[in-house]
């Protein structure tokens, strides 16, 4: 009996150490964040929780000073190998967490229990090896905001935004990605992602996963370089189970080709840059809308007779300068030029695959504007910003919207540098309406103002990075 006691709790304790989690020592361990926060009030309204004064459709571009409360936390593990004494190879795992409201709240006033309350993302989790073993090889695989450069001021990411889950391999200044974008509402009835399944003889929507291949490369000019893209994407077919022709979809495509030319600039203050770029894309890769530059969100509705997005297409031109002039004052500027059309005929609207919706299957998007940044002495700035946009959505006429804003300014890290954070600002925002946008109530804040041609924001905001 008392063998048998002895083997039980040898067996159990020895089974306990084996449990225990290993005791974390590594110090190779880096973390890095981006938030805004803080409180406005539209002036003109009664909500609680004012909205962005900028046109429908078109994000934050017309200018990101009215955006809601974000954060953003990143953390890197990096690996640190050595061949013969000397490092080969970097190697880093990122995760990188989003939190934001989607009903614009203050974020520190709602949880995820609140009704339209936080938002929790993943968009990274990621791990890449850089010049493996000291060759010009590098490698990557997961999920990360796979882009490059942002018109900061209307935080667009122009030109290559390929975040999404997926790998990919470079070679020197070569690379080659293959990215799935499968994060879709399944109970959404746009087009192209989804077929009707017929299953016990009831229609349900399937869901069809894109898969898009990049091919990337940067040539080196003199105080600049010229990068060129291309992109091919493909759907797979969607067959209904009982054979219906009319509930099944053939297997789409979309190509897009791009370039964009990014110079630095001579200026009494380094950093001045001009970047300029153009992309084409057709099929099911001619997205680009509601702020966002992404080919895989397609736009438009669909060819019912085909089933396909073949006649669609998109062009997108976009210019963006900064301009440090001298110790007192800097400069940035863009312009943005988008048309898009969607597979159907029509230049005005056209049902979704259900009939449901009636999306709009023409749109025009226009804007250019800058910002100032005054340097009244190493630790206040004066913010000013002048933004012009228009929105063209199908046949309608076109809704355009001015601003103006005057931001002073706390930089307590005492820097004359437009991206030195973080920012405490004191922000006013006045826009004026034509009478169509003013009458459709083309903007947020108009769908919560009513009809008019003026419109006004106050708050007090922070902005901060540290990567």
């Amino acid at each position: 009996m008392k063998t048998n006691l002895y083997l039980f709790l040898t067996l159990f304790f020895t089974l306990g150490l084996l449990a225990q989690s290993p005791v974390i020592s590594n110090k190779l361990f880096s973390i890095g964040s981006y938030g805004r926060a803080g409180i406005g009030y539209g002036l003109g309204t009664e909500a609680a929780f004012p909205q962005s004064l900028n046109l429908n459709g078109m994000g934050s571009i017309g200018g990101r000073f009215e955006e809601n409360d974000y954060l953003e936390l990143a953390t890197g593990l990096h690996f640190n190998p050595k061949i013969g004494g000397k490092e080969s190879t970097k190697i880093s795992v990122q995760a990188r967490f989003a939190f934001y409201t989607t009903q614009g709240q203050l974020i520190g006033n709602v949880s995820n229990k609140s009704i339209g309350g936080i938002t929790t993302a993943l968009p990274e989790l990621f791990a890449e090896a850089k010049n493996i073993n000291g060759s010009d090889w590098s490698v990557w695989a997961g999920a990360r905001l796979f882009r490059g450069d942002d018109i900061h001021v209307i935080d667009h990411f122009y030109f290559d935004d390929h975040s999404g889950q997926g790998v990919g391999i470079q070679h020197k200044n070569t690379k080659f990605s293959v990215i799935f974008t499968g994060s879709i509402d399944t109970t959404s009835t746009l087009p192209p992602n989804f077929y009707l399944n017929i299953v016990n003889g009831t229609p349900t929507l399937g869901l069809r996963n894109r898969y898009i291949s990049v091919l990337e490369h940067e040539i080196q000019v003199k105080k600049g370089y010229v990068k060129l893209m291309g992109e091919f994407q493909r759907l797979p077919s969607g067959i209904a189970k009982d054979g219906s022709k009319e509930y099944s979809y053939p297997a789409d495509y979309g190509f897009v080709l791009g370039v964009k030319y990014n110079k630095s600039l001579s200026t009494k203050l380094p950093g001045s840059f001009n970047a300029i770029s153009v992309r084409y894309g057709t099929g099911i890769a001619n997205g680009g809308d509601g702020g966002s530059s992404r080919t895989y969100t397609t736009y438009g509705a669909p060819n019912l007779e085909t089933n396909s997005f073949s006649k669609a297409n998109s062009f997108a031109f976009t210019e963006t300068f900064l301009l440090n002039l001298s110790k007192k004052y800097s400069l940035n500027a863009y312009a943005i030029y988008t048309k898009s059309r969607g597979a159907s005929d029509s230049l005005n609207k056209a049902p979704d695959y259900l009939g449901k919706q009636l999306l709009f299957n023409r749109k025009q998007d226009i804007a250019f504007g800058a910002r100032g940044t005054y340097y009244i002495n190493d630790w206040f700035h004066i913010l000013h910003e002048l933004d012009f946009a228009w929105r063209k959505d199908g046949t309608q006429d076109f809704a355009q919207m001015t601003k103006f804003t005057l931001a002073p300014t706390l930089v307590p890290t005492a820097k004359r540098n437009v991206w030195e954070r973080p920012h405490f600002r004191l922000v006013y925002s006045v826009a004026h309406y034509n009478q169509f946008a003013a009458n459709n109530l083309y903007s947020p804040y108009l769908a919560q103002s009513g009809t008019k041609n003026w419109g006004q924001y106050i708050g007090v905001k922070m902005e901060y990075w540290i990567w």
